[in-house]
């Protein structure tokens, strides 16, 4: 007998005739499993923008903003998920959701509920259907049903740490000249790989119209200029061990910092080490260990907006309407000052701009306080020395200017000026505006975008202090209260001299930059910048150094320190974290 080596041509058939049963049998709940998972994928976006909703109407209820409506259109929400969902959530005056409508291009769901709409019950109680009828937007007009919404411009070095904004900031493009534009988060308004850093401005509370996407903004109607610092991690150069200072100068320790930007942190993987965080600690950190800035940890975030220029204080009646430079022809020096305990007057008053005088002659305490109650939507709170440190250091980064940013020489404290020479004395004509070829050199990338006003100006206090040891500055009550302790940098008590510079936080820009010598001054390897360390009697540091005094030795690395008491030539910066 033969060996049968196939199938018939009747027994192929009747296999094909069978799998398309099956087929035709399968199909049906194929299908349907589909369309399940893509329903239960719409459900839980459209939960996803309740939740931003809530997020946000709670942090604009905090700075007493009253919207009750977000829209996909006109008044976006800050979304991780997809893109092409049309949406629109309504608020009551008690803060429910009472309405939410939300379609793409297979699925709607419409929700009305007057006593409020659960996130839970949208799919169960609210059912999704296929797409059909129009939305209309927080402005009554229609949103148009399949098109895909825009997708926020995003810089794929940045790894996930792009800009956060919330009320009432607005994304700015800055020509060479200074003209802020009004910019579309969805077009490309920062590239760092190009050392151009996103720039956002605040609005006095009753600017003289209505912005809109591409419009010029007034100089007038801005309160406050200011630049994202995005999260990243570093590679180790020095670990800040010293003592003492060198009789003779050591040799140039400068070179550029090696930077990762991205949201994660880093203690997991080989070659990283877990922030210390501690004055005086290593921890498992080495030399080209990569580390998280601390900057990013103590209030956790993917970044923060750092003041663009040194904090002003603005002396007119009229509140609503900050200083120009065509007003500081009727100032003096002094009215830049307001020597007075803090009061909830005085944070109304801050604007942080080009061409004015710095706020000067004020308590630790009257900083810190004015600071912190600026905007607590947005988390303010005044500078500390981990962030100026997390600053200094992008600015020597490939990101930054890699040099020392030009000191700003102007004897009258005036914001947002350059030396017309390297280190040039103080004067009020041997300088440039912020906006000119030689102004762009104050700036941290050399270029318009970056942070001015980090070398000389005025000196800035930092919330940053000895543990212990901070009597006399009126901030008792403060460093006591558990609340402010993120918004404060605390330096071990065993510090007890000026050249202690092995208690630093790794990250805030001081040991690290040594060796150190002594020049009738102590002065770092990185560009003779000054370097007095924090001590009992003097227990707050002051960064950057004067316009008037340290020329050579001022510079984005200079540090010294005080007591925390009102001084003439002593101002702040402000930081926000939304």
């Amino acid at each position: 007998m033969k060996n049968r080596n196939g199938f018939t041509l009747v027994e192929l058939l009747a296999v094909i005739a069978i799998l398309a049963i099956l087929v035709i049998i399968a199909l049906p709940n194929v299908l349907k499993m589909f369309r399940e998972a893509k329903v239960n994928t719409f459900i839980r976006e459209v939960q996803n923008i309740m939740r931003s909703a809530e997020s946000k109407y709670m942090s604009l209820s905090i700075g007493n903003k009253n919207t009750k409506c977000f829209d996909s259109s006109t008044n976006a929400l800050n979304l991780d998920g997809r893109s092409n969902i049309l949406y629109v959530v309504k608020f009551n005056d008690k803060g429910k959701i009472i309405e939410v409508s939300a379609r793409d291009e297979a699925n709607e769901l419409i929700a009305n509920n007057s006593s409020g709409i659960q996130r839970e019950d949208i799919g169960k109680k609210y059912k999704v259907s296929e797409a059909k009828t129009s939305i209309t937007d927080c402005d009554g007009n229609e949103l148009v049903g399949g098109e895909k919404s825009k997708t926020k411009y995003t810089e794929s070095e940045l790894n996930g740490a792009d800009p956060v904004l919330n009320d009432p900031m607005i994304p700015v493009i800055l020509s060479d000249t200074g003209v802020a534009t009004y910019t579309d988060e969805y077009d490309e308004w920062y590239k760092y790989t190009e050392k151009k850093w996103a720039n956002a401005v605040i609005l006095v509370d009753t600017p003289s119209k209505e912005y809109t996407e591409g419009d010029t903004i007034l100089e007038s109607d801005i309160r406050g200029y200011f630049v994202w610092i995005p999260k990243y991690s570093y590679r180790i150069f020095n670990l800040g061990d010293y003592d003492s200072v060198q009789d003779s100068q050591p040799e140039s320790q400068t070179k550029t910092i090696d930077i990762e930007f991205g949201t994660r942190t880093t203690g997991e993987a080989e070659g990283e080490c877990i922030t210390p965080m501690e004055s005086g600690e290593t921890g498992d950190c080495d030399i080209r260990d990569l580390m998280t800035h601390p900057s990013f940890l103590s209030i956790p975030s993917n970044g923060f907006w750092v003041g663009k220029f040194e904090t002003g204080y603005n002396q007119n009646s009229d509140t609503t309407k900050p200083i120009t430079e065509k007003d500081i022809s009727t100032w003096t020096t002094a009215q830049a000052q307001v020597t007075e305990n803090y009061s909830s007057n005085l944070e109304n008053k801050i604007i942080v701009k080009p061409g004015i005088y710095s706020w000067r002659n004020q308590t630790i305490a009257t900083f810190f306080q004015s600071a912190y109650n600026f905007n607590r939507s947005l988390d303010s709170h005044m500078m500390k020395n981990t962030e100026w440190g997390a600053v200094a250091y992008l600015s020597h980064s490939k990101y930054g200017i890699q040099n020392e940013v030009r000191i700003n020489n102007h004897s009258d404290y005036l914001t947002g000026y350059a030396a017309n020479s390297k280190d040039a004395a103080g004067s009020t004509t041997d300088n440039l505006k912020w906006n000119t070829d030689t102004g762009h050199l104050a700036s941290t990338t050399g270029n318009i975008t970056g942070v001015y006003d980090m070398s000389g100006g005025v000196h800035e206090y930092m919330a940053s202090y000895i543990d212990e040891t901070a009597k006399n500055s009126g901030m008792d009550n403060i460093i006591t209260n558990e609340i402010y302790n993120k918004y404060l940098d605390k330096y071990s008590n065993l510090v007890t001299s000026n050249t202690a510079y092995k208690y630093r936080i790794l990250g805030d820009a001081t040991g690290e930059m040594g060796p150190f010598w002594n020049n009738s001054y102590y002065q770092s390897t990185w560009y003779t910048d000054y370097s007095y360390f924090i001590e009992p009697s003097y227990p707050w540091f002051v960064r950057g150094g004067i316009s008037s005094k340290d020329t050579t030795r001022a510079g984005q690395f200079n540090y010294s320190r005080n007591t925390g008491s009102a001084v003439y030539e002593y101002g702040t910066r402000l930081i926000l974290k939304p």
